[in-house]
């Protein structure tokens, strides 16, 4: 590195006159960050706005597409201490009947009481088990076995019986056994033998059957108890029915049942033993769906339409770290908020997405060869200057238009299927506008709504703008220190040869 001599000769401040120098330069520098900053600002905007739209996308739009998101029903029982019922769109309304008179319980067995000295860890060899000897566990088709082996434990036996399908543990406190069917019912019973019965008592067990309902076996002070697997046993609509858990599900009905209703468990039905169960459509749910979606549809499209319609902000440019030191943080927060505003002014790909939401809601569906469309159902714009925002009339939450009639309610009660079939057909235009508009580009990635390609090859290319910008300021601000200091070098020289003259002469007179 050459030495620099900042105007020693010269009585110059050369370093300040490069700096003054090097400063007009970058204020090309400066244009490019800030173009740099304002893309990258740009591209957070669009994040969040695509994050957005996607959910809605996804979510409330896909659902109010659905026709079948229309057939809300709503149950109300005479007896929800026996059973909790709700009920799926394809439930039948009306009244319907219930009785319980059995519930579905797993089958478990309680081994007796053991030798006292018998503990997780006893080698199975001490309690009579040879080796070749089996303790074999059959859990439907599946059977599992543990061959004794010379270092087989009691923990060995719970391993075997857990991987063979069935909860198992050996209490060392309570020096017992404890098995039992993973799920309730008859269905997933379990069976357990030994090549030594013998042995296989000495554990506190005996050989279980299928479809046993008890053991007669006793050992100790206790005896090993086996409670048989049970199905549940309803009669619906004075139908019998069995089913393997207490969640069932029919006629478009989840049943949770609790408790019986009555000892038996014939058809037979009396009005003290009959749960009823009235189904009716709920339209209110429906309504508050609707209202859903068109909130969320109303808070997307004014969040667009402010970014469309904002105020330019010429004259505002991102600060300077110097700049922003000279201000608070408030000001600094305000000053890019206006240009952050701004930035999708007039964007034409938002401008396009405005016009894809309106147009597709305010559309027509028609129905029976009739035409309907949100306005049918008193859903519509009250002022031109909302730019597309819809009201529901009757909203009580909406003070604009709480006063007027509940149309869309008066609807869902006359008519849900002509409601169902309208909001559907324009939700799925609108589905499928944006699906369209999500495919992937050579701009765009899939499933997103901006060009998010073009903006990221924008930031690159201003990355490597400034990245070759700032190699070239190096290279210009060493070429002005080497030239000064030649300078500095050329005046030293000649002061240096001037003096010599000088003396020279002097001398010489």
């Amino acid at each position: 590195m050459a030495i620099k001599l900042s105007g020693l000769v010269s009585n110059m401040d050369t370093d300040s006159i490069v700096k003054q120098l090097m400063s007009a330069q970058r204020l090309k520098a400066t244009k490019i960050e800030n173009k740099k900053t304002t893309t990258e600002w740009k591209q957070d905007i669009w994040k969040d706005l695509n994050s957005k739209i996607y959910s809605f996308y996804t979510g409330t739009l896909s659902k109010v597409k659905l026709q079948s998101s229309y057939n809300t029903n709503k149950v109300t029982s005479s007896d929800e201490n026996n059973a909790t019922v709700t009920a799926g769109s394809s439930a039948t309304t009306g009244t319907h009947t219930l009785k319980i008179s059995q519930l579905a319980s797993a089958q478990n067995v309680t081994g007796a009481v053991v030798d006292s000295g018998v503990t997780g860890t006893t080698n199975l060899s001490s309690l009579g088990y040879a080796v070749g000897d089996k303790i074999s566990v059959k859990v439907g088709s599946k059977t599992t076995t543990l061959d004794i082996t010379e270092t087989s434990t009691v923990n060995d036996v719970v391993s075997k019986l857990k991987s063979g399908g069935v909860n198992a543990s050996f209490d060392a406190t309570q020096k017992r056994f404890f098995i039992s069917s993973k799920q309730s019912g008859s269905a997933n019973a379990f069976e357990l033998t030994s090549s030594n019965t013998t042995a296989l008592a000495k554990l506190g067990l005996n050989s279980i059957e299928l479809d046993a309902d008890s053991v007669p076996f006793a050992t100790g002070t206790a005896s090993m108890t086996l409670n048989a697997p049970k199905d549940a046993k309803f009669v619906y609509n004075g139908v019998e029915m069995t089913s393997s858990s207490n969640l069932v599900n029919v006629n478009g009905l989840s049943i949770t049942l609790k408790s019986v209703t009555d000892g038996s468990d014939t058809a037979s039905e009396s009005d003290d033993e009959v749960i009823n169960l009235n189904i009716t459509n709920d339209t209110s749910a429906t309504y508050d769906m609707v209202k859903g979606f068109i909130k969320e549809y109303n808070d997307i499209l004014k969040q667009m339409n402010t970014y469309y319609d904002a105020d330019p902000a010429k004259g505002y440019d991102p600060l300077t770290d110097d700049q922003k030191e000279a201000m608070s943080d408030s000001e600094v927060e305000k000053w890019e908020a206006k240009i952050k505003d701004s930035l999708l002014r007039r964007d034409d790909n938002l401008g396009s997405l405005i016009n894809t939401m309106r147009t597709s809601m305010n559309g027509v569906v028609k129905v029976d060869g009739k035409s309907y469309s949100l306005s049918s159902f008193g859903i519509s714009s009250v002022s031109y200057t909302e730019n597309g925002l819809l009201h529901i009339n009757g909203d009580e939450d909406d003070s604009l238009v709480s006063g007027e009639d509940k149309d869309l309610m008066k609807a869902l009660e006359e008519n849900p299927d002509k409601v169902a079939q309208v909001l559907s057909g324009l939700a799925t235009n609108l589905y499928s506008k944006f699906s369209e508009g999500m495919k992937s580009s050579s701009l765009r990635s899939v499933l997103t709504l901006y060009n998010d390609k073009e903006i990221k090859k924008q930031i690159d290319g201003y990355t490597d703008d400034l990245a070759t910008f700032e190699d070239k300021m190096n290279d210009m601000e060493e070429r002005y220190n080497k030239q000064f200091t030649a300078m500095e070098t050329a005046m030293s020289k000649m002061n240096s040869q001037s003096s010599s003259l000088s003396a020279m002469l002097g001398t010489s007179s």
